[in-house]
């Protein structure tokens, strides 16, 4: 007799049938598609947020730069430079651009917008066409991008320091 049970109870212990786990992995298919959907765009959201970090740092990095170079330069002159752009003739720029090169991590003798735009992680920021930081004559220092795609033009905002 308890050879009759061992051998009822091996057959009843069948486990899943084909169909049943084909219709299993359909719907773990379908739950990862919507969740996977709804998803992507905050991972965006977040690359862009790493991204404004970066050129925040850059308005920090801009603002030391010029202070610790305000005795070479002109209080109520206005100076501007683009990151990775054409050598300017004025010594004192060029040295506040020196700086904020070594202060953001590059080497001021062969920085390219390419070294900038590679640290990027959005979309948006790989869209980068130009970073400009400027310092008006009332001493405020600006960052502001210009993108590539229409689309993106409202994710960076100017930055500015006071």
């Amino acid at each position: 007799m308890r050879e009759e049970m061992k051998h009822t109870k091996k057959l009843g212990n069948k486990g899943f049938s084909l169909i049943e786990l084909i219709i299993v992995i359909a719907i773990m298919a379908i739950l990862i598609g919507i969740v996977g959907t709804q998803v992507v765009p905050y991972i965006e959201k977040s690359k862009q947020a790493k991204d404004k970090q970066v050129l925040s740092g850059f308005l920090t990095n801009a603002t030391t730069a010029f202070a610790n170079n305000a005795d070479a330069l002109n209080d109520t002159a206005e100076y501007t430079f683009v990151i990775g752009g054409a050598a300017s003739s004025d010594t004192a720029l060029e040295k506040v651009k020196s700086e904020f090169y070594e202060l953001a991590g590059y080497d001021p003798a062969s920085v390219a917008l390419a070294d900038v735009i590679s640290k990027m992680g959005s979309k948006a920021g790989k869209s980068i066409s130009s970073i400009t930081i400027a310092r008006d004559a009332n001493g405020k220092v600006t960052v502001t991008t210009q993108v590539s795609e229409t689309k993106y033009d409202k994710v960076f905002e100017e930055l500015s320091s006071t």
